[in-house]
C-alpha cells in the first residue's frame, strides 16, 4: 500500500524491486530474486497470498522449525525462480510459443516459495495428510497451469515439484521413503478428489483474465456454443499462432444456456461425490464422460491439424505449432480415465437395480419425449426441405442435447421458424439434462443411504441378523454382498458372486431354528441357477445337514471366545494385560467408548491417521470380506474404543460388531484392529482389557473373532491331509505378510475357549474356483502388480 501495489500492481519505478525477471538479473538486480515475495499484482492476488502464508506457510513452520521453514522458504524461491528461467530458456530454443512468451515476463508474489516449503514439509505428516496435502497441491497447481497458463501459476507448479523432491529428501534420511499403501476409503477419496479438481477447470479457465494454459481451449469447447471449421479458419487462418485458440463466444440461446454449457462439469462433480461413496456406477460415468471428452478433443485437434497456413501448408506435425498445445486436451482426460479404471476395483457399491431402472426409464422417456416433439414441429414446419433433409434434424437434434458442441454439425438459424420450434429448440436440451442431473444425483448420492444395491433386502437382512446368527452374521450387511431369503422370510443367506461361485459370508441369519431350512433353500437356489454354493466361516451348526447332501468341510479359522462375567486378571498368565492396564492409567490413557457417528470429529480425523498409518506399512492392499476397515465404522449399531488421552491424542482404536439372538445383544464380536505405530507397548491388551471391564455387565460371551488360516496346536499336530494340508502350508507361507498367526498368538494371552470355524463344499474339483473367488473377496483391489509383490514376499 505505501508503494501503490494493492490495486493494480507494483508502478514502472518499483518493477525493479518488486518484481524478478531475466533481463533485471542480467542488469545486477539479484536481490529482486527475494524482494519480489512482498509484492502482488491485484487485491485478488494479495489475499491468495495472505492465505497461503498463513495456512500453507504456517504449517511448513509449525512441522519444521522457524528457521528451516525459512531457509526452505527463501532457498525454495531461488530454485523456483531458476527453474522458470532455465525452462522458458530451454522453451525459447525448442520454438514453443506459450513458454517461451514467458521468459521476459516479470514475477511477482510468493506463490512458489510457498508451496516448496509446505510440500517439504509434508514429509513430517502423518501419512494420511502427508498424501491428502500432496495430492491436492499437485492437483490445483497443475490444474492452474493447464487452465490458466500464467507465468506466476508455473512458478507455482515448478516450486510444488521442488517441494516434493525436498520432501522425498527429508524422508530418504529419516529411512522413511517408501511407496505407501492406503486404505481402498482412502484411495477413493483421493481419486473423488481428483476428479473434482479438475472437473472445474473449465470454469476456473473462465473466471480467469486471459488465460493461456494448453486446457485453455476446453472452455470454448464447453463454454461456447458452436465452433465450426469455417469459424476456426476465419479466427486462425492466415495469423496461426497460441491466440487463435481463443474462439469468438456466441453464447447459448434461451436464458438458460449456461445451465446447459456447464453440464460436464456438475455431473463430474456429482460422480466425484458418488466415487467417494464408493459406487461403481459413478466410476463409469466419470469414464464415459472422460472418453467424451477425449474423442471430441481429438477431433478439435484433427481440426486446427487441417487449418492451412498463409503459405498454403499443414500445421500438422510442427513442434511449434498450436496443434501441440492442443495435444493436453486428448492426452488429461485420457489419463484421467486410464487411473480411474486402474484403481476401479475399490469402487463396490452397487447400485439399486430397482432405482438405476426407475431412473433410466424416466430420462430416456424425457428425452424420447421431447426429442419427438421436436421432430414433428420440425417436419409440420417444412424442415425436411429447408434443413437438408434426416440429416440436418439430426445434426439440430445433436446441436439441442450435447452440452460439449460437435465441430463442423449445422448451426440453428431462427429467422423465419416457428415460434414452437424455437422454444422447443432452446428449451429441450436444458430440461433433459436437468432432469438427467437429477436422476444421476439421486442414484449416486442420495441413493447412497438406501442400503446398496437393494433398500428392501439390506433392510430386511438387517432385521433377520436382529433376530438371531452367529458371531461374524454382521458381517453379512456389508457392502457388497448380496442377500438371498427363503420364501417366507424368516431366514436369510449372504452371498457374494464371483464368476459362477456363490460364497457365503458366515452361517444363516435369522431365527435359529430356521437356520437349516435357510441353508438348504440357498443350496435349492445355486442349483437352479449353476451356481457353485461355497459356505465360508459357518460353524459347525450345519455339518449334519450339509453332510447329508455330500459337502465336505476343512477348518479355515479358529474363533477365539471370551467369557467375561467373572473374568478378572488375577495370576501369572494375565500378566501381560494387566502391566498394559497400569502403563495406560500411570500415561493418563483411558478407553472412550461410543458410536463412530458420536466420537469428537478431531478423534474420527486421527483414527483415519491411525488406519492410514497401518495400510502404509502393509505390501499389498487391505483385505475386506471378514475384516472391516473405516466403512464399516460408521454404522451406529457398531460401538467403537478408542484409546485416547487428556489431550486427545488417539493411540489406537477398535470396534465391536453386535451378536443378536431375539432382538437382544447376547455378544459383541470385535472386528476393526488399528494401533499407531509409536503406541506404548500393550495398547491393544489395554483395548481388549478395557471392553472386558465395559461390557461384562451385559453380556456373558464375547468373541475376538477368527484369525484365518490359523489353527490350534491340537490340529496343527494332527498333520492334517489333502486341502486342510494345504491350507496349513498358505497359513505359515502368508505369516510374513498379514501375521494370520501373530493374530492367534496375540489373541491367546486372553485364555480364550476356541470355536472352529469352517468351509464347506461340494466337490473338490470346484476347489480352483473356490479359490478365486476368495481372493476376489478378500483381496478386491489386488492388481496383477500387487500379485507379483504378493508373489516376491512369500518368495522372500
Amino acid at each position: 500500500m505505501v508503494t501503490a501495489s494493492f490495486l493494480t500492481g507494483p508502478p514502472q519505478q518499483w518493477l525493479p524491486v518488486a518484481s524478478v525477471s531475466l533481463e533485471g538479473l542480467r542488469s545486477g538486480q539479484w536481490w529482486s530474486i527475494w524482494t519480489s515475495l512482498f509484492f502482488t499484482t491485484n487485491p485478488l492476488a494479495y489475499a491468495t497470498a495472505v492465505l497461503m502464508i498463513l495456512f500453507l506457510l504456517g504449517l511448513a513452520e509449525r512441522h519444521l522449525g522457524s528457521l528451516p521453514a525459512a531457509g526452505v522458504f527463501i532457498g525454495g524461491q531461488f530454485a523456483c525462480v531458476s527453474a522458470f528461467l532455465l525452462v522458458t530458456q530451454v522453451a525459447q530454443y525448442l520454438g514453443d510459443g506459450w513458454l517461451s512468451g514467458m521468459s521476459n515476463v516479470p514475477l511477482i508474489g510468493p506463490y512458489g516459495a510457498v508451496l516448496t516449503s509446505v510440500l517439504a514439509a509434508s514429509a513430517l505428516l502423518s501419512t494420511l495428510w502427508q498424501r491428502r496435502l500432496r495430492t491436492v497441491v499437485l492437483a490445483i497447481s497443475l490444474l492452474l497451469v493447464l487452465y490458466v497458463g500464467h507465468a506466476e501459476t508455473v512458478v507455482g507448479f515448478l516450486g510444488a515439484l521442488i517441494g516434493l523432491l525436498v520432501g522425498w529428501w527429508i524422508q530418504s534420511s529419516q529411512g522413511h521413503l517408501h511407496l505407501h499403501r492406503s486404505t481402498s476409503r482412502e484411495i477413493r477419496n483421493l481419486l473423488a478428489l481428483t476428479m473434482a479438481i479438475f472437473a472445474v477447470g473449465p470454469i476456473v479457465t473462465a473466471a480467469a483474465k486471459s488465460p493461456s494454459g494448453p486446457l485453455a481451449l476446453l472452455r470454448d469447447v464447453i463454454l461456447n456454443p458452436l465452433p465450426t471449421l469455417s469459424q476456426l479458419e476465419s479466427n486462425c487462418g492466415g495469423t496461426i499462432d497460441v491466440g487463435c485458440l481463443e474462439i469468438a463466444r456466441q453464447g447459448y440461446t434461451g436464458p438458460f444456456g449456461l445451465a446447459l454449457a456447464v453440464v460436464p462439469v456438475v455431473l463430474l462433480l456429482i460422480c466425484a461425490d458418488g466415487m467417494r461413496r464408493g459406487r461403481r456406477l459413478a466410476l463409469g460415468i466419470a469414464i464415459g464422460v472422460q472418453l467424451v471428452v477425449v474423442a471430441l478433443s481429438t477431433i478439435y485437434l484433427g481440426l486446427f491439424a487441417g487449418i492451412p497456413r498463409p503459405d498454403g501448408r499443414s500445421h500438422a506435425g510442427m513442434l511449434n505449432s498450436p496443434v501441440v498445445h492442443i495435444i493436453p486436451l486428448v492426452l488429461v482426460p485420457l489419463a484421467l480415465a486410464l487411473l480411474l479404471f486402474a484403481y476401479r476395483g475399490h469402487f463396490r457399491v452397487e447400485t439399486s437395480d430397482r432405482l438405476r431402472r426407475k431412473v433410466f426409464w424416466l430420462v430416456g422417456l424425457t428425452g424420447g419425449g421431447l426429442g419427438l416433439a421436436y421432430t414433428v414441429v420440425w417436419l409440420a414446419s417444412g424442415g425436411l426441405v429447408r434443413d437438408g433433409g434426416l440429416l440436418g434434424l439430426v445434426a439440430e437434434l445433436a446441436r439441442q442435447y450435447l452440452p460439449v458442441p460437435l465441430p463442423g454439425v449445422y448451426r440453428k438459424v431462427f429467422a423465419e421458424r416457428d415460434v414452437m420450434e424455437v422454444f422447443l429448440f432452446s428449451y429441450s436440451g436444458t430440461l433433459f439434462w436437468l432432469i438427467a442431473l437429477i436422476g444421476v444425483w439421486v442414484l449416486l448420492v442420495r441413493g447412497h443411504h438406501t442400503g446398496g444395491l437393494d433398500r428392501q433386502s439390506r433392510h430386511a437382512a438387517r432385521a433377520l441378523v436382529k433376530r438371531g446368527g452367529d458371531s461374524l452374521s454382521w458381517m453379512a450387511l456389508w457392502e457388497p454382498n448380496k442377500f438371498w431369503f427363503t420364501p417366507d422370510g424368516a431366514g436369510g443367506v449372504a452371498y457374494q458372486q464371483h464368476s459362477h461361485v456363490a460364497l457365503t459370508l458366515a452361517g444363516p441369519f435369522g431365527a435359529r431354528q430356521h437356520h437349516e431350512a435357510a441353508a438348504e433353500g440357498f443350496l435349492d437356489y445355486c442349483s437352479r441357477h449353476a451356481l457353485t454354493p461355497c459356505l465360508y466361516s459357518c460353524t459347525d451348526e450345519l455339518w449334519p445337514v450339509l453332510q447329508s447332501r455330500g459337502f465336505r468341510r476343512v477348518s479355515v479359522a479358529q474363533e477365539t471366545r471370551l467369557r467375561i462375567r467373572n473374568l478378572e486378571f488375577r495370576g501369572k498368565e494375565w500378566q501381560n494385560v494387566r502391566t498394559s492396564l497400569n502403563r495406560a492409567a500411570k500415561m493418563g490413557i483411558t478407553a472412550c467408548w461410543g458410536r463412530y457417528s458420536e466420537l469428537h470429529h478431531g478423534v474420527r480425523a486421527q483414527v483415519s491417521e491411525v488406519s492410514e498409518e497401518w495400510a502404509a506399512q502393509k505390501r499389498i492392499p487391505e483385505m475386506g470380506f471378514t475384516m472391516g476397515g473405516l466403512d464399516e465404522l460408521v454404522d451406529d449399531d457398531v460401538l467403537c474404543c478408542v484409546a485416547v488421552d487428556g489431550s486427545g491424542f488417539v493411540y489406537g482404536v477398535t470396534s465391536w460388531l453386535p451378536v443378536y439372538e431375539d432382538g437382544v445383544v447376547v455378544s459383541w464380536t470385535l472386528d476393526f484392529m488399528r494401533r499407531r505405530g509409536d503406541a506404548f507397548p500393550g495398547v491393544m491388551e489395554f483395548l481388549i482389557a478395557s471392553a472386558v471391564l465395559h461390557l461384562r455387565d451385559s453380556v456373558e460371551v464375547i468373541s475376538l473373532s477368527g484369525s484365518p488360516l490359523a489353527r490350534e496346536e491340537s490340529e496343527i499336530e494332527q498333520r492334517a491331509k489333502g486341502l486342510a494340508g494345504i491350507l496349513e502350508v498358505v497359513g505359515q507361507a502368508l505369516e510374513p505378510v498379514y501375521g494370520f498367526r501373530s493374530l492367534a498368538s496375540f489373541k491367546s494371552r486372553f485364555q480364550p475357549e476356541y470355536r472352529t470355524l469352517y468351509m464347506y463344499y461340494q466337490d473338490p474339483l470346484h476347489l480352483p474356483a473356490i479359490g478365486r473367488a476368495l481372493s476376489r473377496a478378500y483381496l478386491p483391489g489386488l492388481s496383477v502388480r500387487h500379485s507379483a509383490r504378493l508373489l516376491r514376499s512369500l518368495v522372500g
